[in-house]
C-alpha cells in the first residue's frame, strides 16, 4: 500500500482491480477460441482496470503501477479491434439474412473481407495473451492484489471512510467536467468527431462511478443504468459514422476492374450506406432525448452531491467568546513546542479582538516546553486538530518498543514524549484529524496539512490546478492547513485557501512568529507577524539536551533541511553530510555492507585515478553519496531497480543542490545495465560538463560495484597502474586468495568507451 493513503481507500480499489484481473483470466481462454462473449468480456475486464489503476495509484508503488498498466495496455487495444470486427461481423450476417440476391453480393463480399480482418486481429489478440502469460503481469497482480485485500480487511479497514468519498467525489467531478466541455455538440446531429469524444468521456464517467460503487447501499445502479444507456447510444452512433467514412475505401477495396461485375457490388454497398444512415438518425433522435431527459431533472448536477452525502460529518459550532457575527478568529498552526513565540501570538491576537483560536496541529517538537503548550491550547476557546508531528509523539508513548534515537528528528521526538503528561497525551489522542466548523455561514475545513493527504505539504507556490482540486476535494467554502510553515491566502473557484504560517518554527528567513486573524464580517484574512524573544527560546532546548541546530533554525527562521544544505554545500562539513545520507540510505533499507564495500572501493579507483579523471573532493563526494545509494532502488524489487533508483532518489530528501541530486540519481540509473546514451531523458539537465563528471563517476562506480558482484566483501582494496593503453587492477583478498575470473569486469564498459583504456585484472 502507498505510504500515507487511506487503509479503507486501498481496500476499495485492491478489491475491484482483483475482480476484474480474475475476470481477465477467466476469460483468457474464451478470448483465444475467438469467442466472440469471452473477447467482450474480457475486453470490458481490461478496461476497468486500466480505468481503475489510475484512481487508486497513490495505493501502489510507482514501479508496480507502471508495470501493470504497460502489462495491460496492448491486450486492451488488441482486444478492441477483435471486439469492433465481431460487432461488424454479426451486423453484416444479419443484413445479409433479410436482404435479396441483388443487395447480397455486395454484403457477402464485405463479409468475407470482415472475416479475414477478424483472423489478423485473432494473431494479434492470441501474441498479447501470449506475451501477457510469460511476462506473469496478472499472476503478479492476483498475488499482490489478494496480500493487499487480507491485510486490510484483517486490519478492519473501512471502505466507506471520509477519505474514499472524498476521493470517489474528486474523481467523478474530473470525469463529468470532461462530459460537460463536450455538451454543445448533443444539439448538433453532425458533430460526429465530438459524439465520439463525448461517448468516451460518458465511459469514464461511468467507469468511475462503477470504482466507487460499494460506497453506496444502491450502488449507483440509476446513475450507472443512466450513463450506460447513453454511452450505448452514443456508442451505437459511433459504430454507424464508422460505416459511413469506410464505405468508399471498401468500395475500392472490394470493387472489381470489369464495370458489369461492379454493378452486381454496388447495391449491396448502398444498401449498408442507406441502412446506416437511417440507423444514425434514429439513434441521434434517442439520444438527444434521453440527453434532455437526464439535463431536466438536474442528473449530472446530482453525482458530486452522491458522494458530498457521504462526506458529510457532524458540524461543530466554533466556542467564541461571543456568539454574535461578525467575530475575529485567530488561526494558528505549527507551535512545536515553543511557549515563548506561542504567548507572543496569544497576547497579539488578543489585542487584535480576537475571542477565539482554531489551531491546526503540530503543537509539540523542537521547542523546550511541549506540555505547557499543549496545556495553553485545550483551553476553553480553543478549536484543534491532529498535527503529523503530534500524531507521532504519541505513537512512541504508547509504543512497548522505544528504539534508541538515531536522527535529529527521532530525538525531538523522543524528548517530547518524555515531556507530556498523561492528561495531555490524552488530549492529543482525543483530536481529530480533520474538523469541520460552520462559523457564520460559512463552512470550514480544519486540516494539518491538505484535503489531499497529511504528506502534501501546501505553500505559496502550489500551483492553481491543484488547488482546484483540492476545493473540489474539501467540499467548503473556506480551506485552513498548516504543516509547510510557509503561510499564504489563495482563493480559487470561490474556495479562499489560507495558511497562518508557523507560530514556533518559521522556515522563511523571518524568526518572528507567524499567525493569521480572519474577520467573519466580509472573510478577509490578515496574515501577521509578531516579535518575541527568540534568544530565550533558543537557549531552552540547548538546556535540556536537544540537538544545537534546533536553536539555530529558530534564531535564522529557517528549515532543518536549509540548514542541513548550508553545511552540505561546497564549503561545508562533507564528512557530516556522508553520515546524514548514512542514515537516510539506512532509512531506505539499502544492503549497507554492500554499499560501504562499493563506496570503500570505488574511492580508491578515484584516488588513483586522478591523472585520467581531473575531478575534485566535490566529485568524490557526490561518487561517495552514489555508493551509498546506487542499489536503493532494490527495495521494491531487483528487476529494474536502477531506474526504480533514479526515481527514488529523486523523490527522496537529500541535502543536495538540485544538480547534485540529479547526478546522484544518474549514478543510480546507469550503475548497471547499459551505459548512458546521448538521447536519454535522464541526461537533458546536465550540461556538458556535468555529463562528463557523470560518465567518470559512473564509470569508476560500475567497475567497483562489479568488483563486490557477490555482495560478499571479497575484495579489500585494489591497486591501479595506468598504462598507454589499459588500466590493470590488482586486487587484494580480504580472506584467502580472491580468484580473478571470478570478479566482474563486465560493466568496465563505460569507462573504457569515456577513456580510451581497457580495463584487466592481472
Amino acid at each position: 500500500m502507498g505510504k500515507g493513503e487511506d487503509p479503507g481507500l486501498c481496500l476499495l480499489g485492491a478489491t475491484m482491480l482483483l475482480q476484474h484481473v480474475v475476470e481477465l483470466e477467466r476469460q483468457s481462454l474464451a478470448a483465444r477460441d475467438m469467442d466472440v462473449e469471452g473477447v467482450h468480456q474480457m475486453r470490458v475486464a481490461s478496461r476497468r482496470v486500466r480505468s481503475g489503476l489510475p484512481i487508486f495509484s497513490s495505493c501502489f508503488k510507482k514501479s508496480q503501477y507502471d508495470e501493470w498498466r504497460s502489462g495491460i495496455k496492448g491486450l486492451t487495444r488488441a482486444l478492441g479491434e477483435a471486439r469492433d470486427a465481431d460487432v461488424q461481423i454479426e451486423y453484416l450476417r444479419g443484413l445479409l439474412g433479410r436482404s435479396d440476391e441483388l443487395i447480397g453480393k455486395g454484403i457477402s463480399l464485405l463479409l468475407e473481407k470482415k472475416q479475414a480482418q477478424r483472423l489478423e486481429h485473432q494473431a494479434q489478440v492470441v501474441a498479447c495473451l501470449d506475451e501477457m502469460s510469460g511476462s506473469g503481469v496478472l499472476q503478479d497482480m492476483e498475488d499482490r492484489l489478494s496480500r493487499t485485500v487480507e491485510k486490510l480487511e484483517g486490519a478492519k479497514a473501512d471502505v466507506r471512510g471520509r477519505p474514499s468519498y472524498a476521493a470517489g467525489c474528486a474523481h467523478a467531478s474530473l470525469r463529468l467536467a470532461e462530459v460537460m466541455k463536450l455538451e454543445h455538440c448533443v444539439a448538433d446531429p453532425q458533430a460526429k468527431s465530438d459524439h465520439h469524444q463525448l461517448r468516451i468521456a460518458v465511459k469514464r464517467l461511468r467507469y468511475t462511478l462503477e470504482a466507487f460503487r460499494p460506497l453506496f447501499d444502491d450502488e449507483l445502479k440509476g446513475e450507472i443504468r443512466a450513463l450506460k444507456e447513453v454511452q450505448d447510444l452514443l456508442g451505437e452512433m459511433h459504430d454507424c459514422d464508422v460505416w459511413l467514412d469506410g464505405l468508399d475505401a471498401s468500395s475500392e477495396v472490394l470493387m472489381p476492374s470489369d464495370s458489369k461485375d461492379a454493378s452486381t457490388i454496388v447495391p449491396g454497398l448502398e444498401a449498408i450506406r442507406s441502412d446506416r444512415s437511417q440507423e444514425r438518425e434514429r439513434l441521434y433522435a434517442e439520444f438527444s432525448e434521453k440527453w434532455q431527459e437526464l439535463r431536466q431533472r438536474r442528473f449530472f448536477e446530482g453525482l458530486p452531491e452522491r458522494f458530498r452525502s457521504g462526506m458529510s460529518v457532524e458540524v461543530t459550532a466554533i466556542p467564541v467568546a461571543e456568539p454574535r457575527c461578525p467575530v475575529k478568529l485567530a488561526i494558528i498552526s505549527d507551535v512545536h513546542g515553543n511557549m515563548d513565540a506561542l504567548q507572543a501570538v496569544l497576547d497579539d491576537a488578543r489585542e487584535q479582538g480576537v475571542g477565539s483560536f482554531i489551531n491546526l496541529g503540530d503543537m509539540v517538537g523542537s521547542g523546550a516546553y511541549p506540555e505547557e503548550v499543549v496545556r495553553a491550547l485545550s483551553g476553553d476557546h480553543f478549536v484543534s486538530v491532529a498535527g503529523n508531528f503530534d500524531l507521532k509523539v504519541l505513537k512512541r508513548s504508547r509504543s512497548s518498543k522505544r528504539p534508541e534515537a538515531r536522527s535529529v528528528k527521532e530525538t525531538i521526538i523522543a524528548a517530547a514524549t518524555g515531556e507530556l503528561s498523561e492528561e495531555s497525551l490524552k488530549f492529543i489522542s482525543n483530536l481529530p484529524k480533520e474538523l469541520r466548523l460552520d462559523v457564520c455561514g460559512k463552512r470550514l475545513l480544519l486540516v494539518h496539512a491538505s484535503p489531499g493527504g497529511p504528506r502534501e505539504i501546501l505553500g505559496p507556490d502550489v500551483p492553481e490546478e491543484r488547488l482546484r482540486e483540492l476545493g473540489r476535494i474539501a467540499d467548503a467554502d473556506i480551506v485552513l492547513v498548516g504543516h509547510s510553515h510557509r503561510a499564504f491566502v489563495r482563493r480559487v473557484d470561490g474556495v479562499l485557501f489560507a495558511n497562518p504560517g508557523s507560530v514556533g518554527r518559521p522556515v522563511d528567513g523571518d524568526p518572528r512568529a507567524s499567525y493569521a486573524v480572519i474577520s467573519t464580517g466580509d472573510f478577509s484574512v490578515d496574515l501577521r507577524r509578531v516579535e518575541y524573544d527568540v534568544e530565550a527560546a533558543v537557549q531552552a532546548p540547548r538546556e535540556k539536551g536537544l540537538p544545537e541546530e534546533v536553536g539555530e533554525t529558530l534564531r535564522r527562521g529557517i528549515s532543518g533541511r536549509d540548514l542541513d544544505q548550508e553545511r552540505c554545500g561546497p564549503f561545508g562539513d562533507r564528512a557530516w553530510c556522508l553520515e546524514k545520507i548514512r542514515g537516510i540510505a539506512r532509512e531506505m533499507n539499502v544492503d549497507h555492507p554492500h554499499a560501504e564495500n562499493v563506496l570503500r572501493l570505488a574511492s580508491s579507483l578515484f584516488r588513483q585515478l586522478k591523472p585520467l579523471h581531473g575531478l575534485g573532493a566535490g566529485d568524490r563526494f557526490l561518487l561517495e553519496v552514489g555508493c551509498l545509494l546506487h542499489d536503493v532502488g532494490a527495495s521494491e524489487g531487483l528487476k529494474g531497480h536502477h531506474r526504480t533508483g533514479y526515481r527514488m532518489i529523486q523523490e527522496t530528501y537529500l541535502p543536495l543542490s538540485q544538480e547534485e541530486r540529479h547526478i546522484v540519481a544518474c549514478l543510480a540509473r546507469y550503475h548497471r545495465k547499459r551505459p548512458p546514451r546521448s538521447g536519454d531523458p535522464e541526461l537533458l539537465p546536465l550540461d556538458e560538463k556535468a555529463r562528463h563528471r557523470l560518465l567518470a563517476l559512473a564509470s569508476m562506480l560500475r567497475i567497483a560495484d562489479g568488483l563486490d558482484y557477490s555482495h560478499d566483501g571479497a575484495v579489500k582494496d585494489v591497486r591501479c597502474r595506468i598504462c598507454p593503453d589499459e588500466v590493470i587492477l590488482k586486487v587484494r583478498p580480504c580472506d584467502g586468495a580472491v580468484d580473478p575470473s571470478n570478479l566482474s569486469l563486465r560493466k568496465s564498459d563505460l569507462f573504457e568507451s569515456t577513456f580510451g583504456k581497457k580495463v584487466r585484472i592481472s
